[in-house]
Order: C-alpha cells, then sequence, then structure tokens
C-alpha cells in the first residue's frame, strides 16, 4: 500500500512522485492545477497557493474531502501586484491558514512567482523548506518551458514543447538557464531527433535577446550567403543547424562575418554582433582530425557545449513523449494508451528519437480509432517495434543454445542461415533490395542508413572504413553502427562483405575462365585467402565448387 505520510511524515517519496509528474500539459495552466493538488494531497495542506508573474496565481483549498480550486488572473499587475483576498468561490468552511511556508520561483536568479503551502493545524511536523524549494524549482522550468513553446508559436510559427522528467532532460533546462543569459556561442550535439532545435530556440527565448531576430541556417541545404545570415540576425541569434553538414567553402567564408573570441582574425571589419548557436548531429573532433571539418570553426564554436543523450539512455521520456504526440494530435492520452503499448514503446530502442516516437504514435493514433492502442495494432501499424519486443523477451527469457552449423544440400546452391553467425535472419532480403537499388523498400529505413547502403553498393570494390561510411550517410560512426544492427540485424563489415560475395558469385557464374584471384581483388577483397573463407563461410562451399555448381 502506497505511503501516505507524504511530506507530513518526512518521506522523500512525495518529491519523487511530484518530479515525475510526466503529463506534458498543452498549457501551463492545467500542469499548475494538476501539481497544486498532487502537492496538497501529498502534504495535506488545506491551502497550495502558486503565484507566477504575468500570468497570475491558482489557489487550492481543502477541507475533509472536499475540495475548491481558483484561477486567479494577474496579467497586468503580475506577482507584486496580487492581493492577499480570498478565492473566488471559496466555501464557507475555509478558516486562515497557519502555519506557512512560501518558496519563491527563481530562473536564472530572477524571481518569477512564489509557491506556499499552508495548513490550519500543524503539530511538530517537519521543515518542509527544502522540500518545497526543490518543487519550486521544478515549477520554474516547467513555466519555462511553456513560455518557450508560446514564443516559438508566436516568432516561428510553430511550438516547441521540451517535454521529459528524466535527470538529462533537467540537466539540458539547467544548461539553458545558465547559457541563455551568455553571448558565448554554443554547441548543441545530438542525434538526428533528439531536443537539439528547442535548446536553441529556448536559448535565445530566456534570455535578453528574445525579442530581437532569430534565424535558422539550414547547413544541409543553405539558403543565401553568409554575409546574408548575418545581416538578418544582426543583435540576435544565428543558429547553425546540423552545422557538420555545411560545405567546406561555407565553413571557410563565416570568418569574415562572425567575430573571434579567440583572435583567430584579426580583420573584423566586416563582422557583426550575432549570438551564435549551432547544432550537430557528427562527431565535429573526428571531422576535425578527418579534415572534413573546420578546425578554427570549431574552436570558435565550442565555449558551451552540451551534448542531448539520445532517447534509448532515456527512458523515462518515453511515456511523457507518447503522451505528448496523442495529445498534440488531439487525442486523450487516457483513452488511447494501453499498459501493453507503453512496455512495447520501453522495450524500443527509437532510432530517431523524439521524432520517431511522434510519428509513430500519430500513425497508431489514427489507424485505431476511437479504440485503445494494444499490441495487435503496433504488429500491424509499426511491426519493428513489436518485432524488437520479441527479440528481447526471448533473450531475457533464457540463454540460447548453440546453432549447429549446417552443410547445404548437395545439388543446391543457396546460402543456409546456420553458416552465416555475423549475418542477422533479415539480412539476405536487405542484400537483394540493396543491390537491385529497390527505393521502394530502402524507403522503410532511416535516411543516414539507407545513404549509407547505397554508398556500399555502389563503392563495394572500394576500401571502405566506418569513418569514411559515416561521412558519407551524415552520421556519427556510433549511430551509424546501431542502425546496421537494430535494423538489419546484421554489422556495417558483414553487409559490406555480403555484398561482395554477391558481387563474386556473379562473377563466378559468368565467367568460367576467370582466376578466383582476380574475382577477389575484382570485388574488393585484397586477399585471396580471406575471401575463400568468408565465401566458403557466407555460401557454404569455395569459390571453385560453386562455380562448378553454378555450370551444372
Amino acid at each position: 500500500m502506497k505511503d501516505q505520510r507524504g511530506f507530513d511524515g518526512g518521506d522523500d517519496q512525495a518529491w519523487r512522485d511530484l518530479s515525475r509528474m510526466s503529463r506534458p500539459y498543452l498549457n501551463v495552466v492545467d500542469f499548475l492545477a494538476s501539481y497544486a493538488q498532487r502537492l496538497a494531497e501529498l502534504s495535506r495542506a488545506t491551502t497550495v497557493e502558486i503565484a507566477v508573474a504575468d500570468l497570475g496565481r491558482i489557489v487550492l483549498s481543502r477541507s475533509g474531502s472536499e475540495t475548491v480550486q481558483d484561477w486567479l488572473s494577474e496579467r497586468e499587475g503580475g506577482v507584486a501586484a496580487i492581493t492577499e483576498r480570498e478565492p473566488r468561490r471559496a466555501p464557507e468552511w475555509r478558516l486562515e491558514p497557519t502555519p506557512s511556508v512560501t518558496a519563491p520561483l527563481v530562473y536564472a536568479d530572477v524571481g518569477i512567482g512564489r509557491l506556499t503551502l499552508a495548513w490550519e493545524r500543524r503539530r511538530g511536523g517537519p521543515d518542509l523548506s527544502d522540500a518545497l524549494a526543490d518543487c519550486a524549482r521544478q515549477l520554474a522550468f516547467v513555466v519555462k518551458r511553456h513560455e518557450v513553446c508560446e514564443w516559438a508559436r508566436q516568432r516561428l510559427g510553430r511550438s516547441l514543447l521540451l517535454v521529459g522528467v528524466s535527470e538529462a532532460v533537467r540537466n539540458l533546462e539547467i544548461f539553458v538557464e545558465k547559457a541563455s543569459h551568455s553571448d558565448l556561442p554554443c554547441l548543441l550535439q545530438g542525434e538526428f531527433g533528439t531536443e537539439t532545435p528547442y535548446l536553441a530556440a529556448a536559448v535565445h527565448c530566456c534570455g535578453p535577446r528574445r525579442d530581437l531576430p532569430f534565424v535558422q541556417v539550414n547547413c544541409a541545404q543553405p539558403r543565401g550567403a553568409p554575409q546574408d545570415w548575418f545581416r538578418q540576425a544582426e543583435g540576435g541569434t544565428l543558429f547553425f543547424s546540423d552545422i557538420d553538414m555545411l560545405a567546406p567553402g561555407l565553413q571557410n567564408e563565416l570568418p569574415q562575418h562572425m567575430h573571434s573570441r579567440l583572435g583567430q582574425w584579426l580583420d573584423v571589419s566586416n563582422t557583426t554582433r550575432v549570438r551564435v548557436i549551432a547544432s550537430a548531429g557528427g562527431d565535429l573532433p573526428r571531422m576535425v582530425a578527418e579534415r572534413s571539418f573546420s578546425r578554427q570553426l570549431l574552436a570558435e564554436l565550442d565555449f558551451l557545449p552540451v551534448n542531448v543523450p539520445p532517447l534509448r539512455e532515456r527512458c523515462d521520456d518515453i511515456e511523457p513523449l507518447v503522451i505528448a504526440a496523442l495529445e498534440g494530435h488531439g487525442h486523450r492520452a487516457e483513452d488511447k494508451i494501453s499498459a501493453e503499448m507503453l512496455d512495447l514503446c520501453r522495450s524500443y530502442p527509437w532510432p530517431e528519437n523524439a521524432f520517431e516516437v511522434e510519428r509513430v504514435v500519430a500513425r497508431l493514433a489514427v489507424m485505431t480509432g476511437r479504440a485503445r492502442i494494444r499490441a495487435e495494432d503496433i504488429r500491424r501499424y509499426f511491426p519493428a517495434l513489436h518485432a524488437r519486443a520479441e527479440r528481447v523477451a526471448v533473450t531475457s527469457a533464457a540463454p540460447s543454445p548453440p546453432v549447429p552449423v549446417a552443410k547445404p544440400p548437395a545439388e543446391a546452391v543457396r546460402e543456409p542461415m546456420s553458416a552465416r553467425p555475423d549475418i542477422g535472419a533479415g539480412a539476405d532480403d536487405w542484400v537483394r533490395h540493396v543491390l537491385n537499388k529497390d527505393i521502394a523498400a530502402l524507403s522503410r529505413l532511416h535516411p543516414n542508413l539507407r545513404r549509407a547502403l547505397l554508398y556500399l553498393v555502389d563503392h563495394y570494390a572500394e576500401p571502405i572504413r566506418l569513418g569514411s561510411l559515416a561521412r558519407q550517410a551524415h552520421v556519427s560512426q556510433s549511430h551509424l553502427s546501431f542502425l546496421f544492427r537494430h535494423s538489419l540485424q546484421t554489422s556495417c563489415k558483414a553487409m559490406l562483405s555480403r555484398i561482395r560475395v554477391e558481387k563474386a558469385k556473379e562473377l563466378l557464374a559468368a565467367n568460367a575462365r576467370q582466376p578466383i584471384t582476380d574475382v577477389a581483388l575484382q570485388v574488393g577483397f585484397a586477399d585471396l585467402s580471406h575471401f575463400e573463407k568468408y565465401f566458403r563461410r557466407q555460401v557454404g562451399r569455395t569459390p571453385r565448387e560453386y562455380r562448378r555448381m553454378a555450370a551444372e
């Protein structure tokens, strides 16, 4: 049974419950109302008051089993103008509570509101100042989340709401709070689909430049020239989205317009005073080492860096993101979410992070109509999620027995899967799709993975390293390896070798006189013994045996 002591009994479980209030309400008033209700239940306070500058205050009063909640708007005067009058519709039984404890809502050392709890009778209870200060801190962050969301809706024409309750998300909020009041460049590093766009907007919105220009440059396909970007952002913020994809020529042009805080370039006649924020999905230090990114530019950007963890490392944020996706598309989360749906979502690594959650949950909500989303719906409309859960369940249930290596029938020229331990069960089909450049099939894959596969099939005979392939795919090495393992159940190296073997089979069958060594070299194997060893492991017979069987 759940401990009912709450704050009043000195149990820190109360704060943990409050800190995990994850429902991403579409407006801040709904969140504050729900928070006040939960805080009153846990603390057994008779009155909870939350006041926010330029927004108003909410007062919740309790007596026995009765609760009255009232929102008092004080937009014109702010918190300083809020009077100590009783809330409208207050019941006759409400007495003047005493004692009370108040904690200020503070953001970037500026008071933005207050949180007050009061009791009619309270004897010898614990000191709640620290717990209440934690609550006030959380509320200040939530207020700022919605402030950024409203700013983005007005200035950018879209909503940007940070969603999540994990420690990683809290650290991102602390970064925004500190970085927003600085002029130093920010470098936001995160995989595709993480919250880097929100962070860029939040750093601008929460600081003194919020009413000045905010200009975003899509570095993969930039429009205009650097002088235009800096001129448009004069006095405000210039956000370079995916700066690791900016062409080398444009990287070299930026110093002509960007003020050097390190004194790398002394001619500053053409520079403008602009706050620079950049996001990157690739490994910039590695790219610098490989001479595909400017060392001088990275040195100027790397003043305030932050890494946005992928969703697979933030399981606590999955449920809030699912709720936000449902309600953002006009559905009631409590009508659509089932326990089995949440279990499946938590088991999936979400390679495209929050973007993929938004897309998949919206699809499931539409395809299931008014019904709750069940496991069979996920199996039908997003089989990758269900298949992943089944693999995890099988793996965790018991250790897999060793798979015997079976010899193929002599009369068949085919590759038994048991003879290829390094290739996943679905890789056969994907190899065929890649070799045929089947765009319809490849379109189901992550775009970075699709780009890597098409590069492999066009350059299979060349020496290809993971780093160079990752650059071609515009993604980090670690994330590319994850995409291969997750989507294809194989490694990049194994897929390349598989493509080479398929090409070798074509050559062996087409020309009975071509030396085996020449075939190996032509498809990219530098060593004959390695080629024969890998060919036998993949096909189940040597290249000579395969050529003879193909001829027959």
